[in-house]
């Protein structure tokens, strides 16, 4: 997908909190092999689910690639959303957020942007799940260029119903932002919902109130609408990474001189002194913590603003 135009469209998108269902069959994503693939080593599964980035900027990308539904036709969709968390080094981006698209044999594709076009803010530091088969899609616009329109799915399969499917995709990246990242937890289609990072992740939802996931196999039981169950662990085994971290901002960058700093992990701000960057992640969940820090620098009078992003981990030993 190529950078896309930040055209205004009307129309509207909205995030839809799906509550996990009894009738709902779940099977474990514990490997991106077979049917799944990436198009390359930035997407990986992680216990937080299948992590994206960190990308430094929008000419970055990567996706998760699911190949079970190639030669079917668009017709024969009738359930398909995804379950994400995503961060950006600015709080007010709105494309930084991963987007759904479905690939046809034709060449073109339909694409779920919770953006809009970079029309709507979508919230970070937040578990949301979008619907494809009951939001609005753009159908060959893949730039958002002025003929595309957000239209119903039932209108696209009504006109293009019977294309073939080349690839379903969840992509994050070559849209906008710095510094940007996501977990992807769960991917719906037919009923069925792929659990990523299983058998780490319970099923129920993607994170817990805390951040924390489900592991070794544990299940939690189905909450309010919404809502996720918060699992922590519980065997002998130690975790690793779970201590106070210190990152080192760099004193000098291009010959300028750091003048400030500050750095933020999940939304929350660090403390940052003398160039030093304190996380805490005793008694943090498995997982990983992706950390984004703003450094200002001094050169001949001039203030140059840095932004970089490191990534910390918790795992169980």
């Amino acid at each position: 997908m190529t950078k896309r135009k930040l055209l205004p469209v009307a129309g509207a998108l909205m995030a839809l909190a799906i509550p996990a269902t009894a009738s709902a069959a779940t099977t474990p994503v514990t490997s991106l092999s077979g049917d799944w693939a990436t198009y390359n080593s930035s997407t990986r599964l992680t216990p937080d689910g299948a992590n994206f980035g960190v990308y430094p900027d929008a000419n970055s990308f990567g996706m998760v690639i699911y190949n079970g539904m190639n030669g079917k036709t668009l017709a024969d969709i009738k359930q398909l959303s995804y379950t994400f968390r995503y961060t950006a080094i600015e709080p007010t981006m709105t494309t930084a957020a991963p987007y759904m698209r479905i690939d046809l044999a034709n060449g073109k594709r339909v694409i779920l942007d919770p953006s809009m076009c970079a029309t709507l803010k979508v919230k970070q530091n937040a578990v949301q799940t979008y619907e494809m088969t009951r939001d609005t899609v753009r159908y060959d616009d893949d730039e958002c260029g002025p003929g595309g329109q957000q239209v119903s799915w039932d209108s696209i399969v009504a006109a293009h119903g019977s294309e073939r499917i080349a690839g379903i995709k969840i992509k994050q990246g070559e849209s906008g932002g710095e510094a940007f990242s996501a977990d992807v937890t769960k991917m719906g289609l037919n009923g069925t919902d792929f659990i990523f990072g299983a058998p780490q992740q319970g099923p129920t939802g993607p994170r817990g109130a805390n951040g924390s996931t489900g592991v070794n196999g544990s299940t939690g039981a189905a909450g309010a609408a919404g809502s996720t169950t918060v699992i922590h662990v519980t065997d002998s085994r130690h975790m690793t990474g779970n201590t106070l971290r210190t990152l080192r901002v760099s004193k000098r960058h291009k010959g300028a001189r750091l003048k400030s700093a500050t750095a933020s992990l999940r939304g929350k701000k660090l403390k940052v002194r003398h160039g030093k960057v304190m996380v805490d992640l005793r008694h943090k969940s498995v997982g990983n913590y992706n950390v984004t820090i703003t450094a200002k620098y001094l050169r001949g009078g001039k203030v140059h603003t840095h932004r970089s992003a490191r990534k910390l981990s918790v795992a169980v030993a």
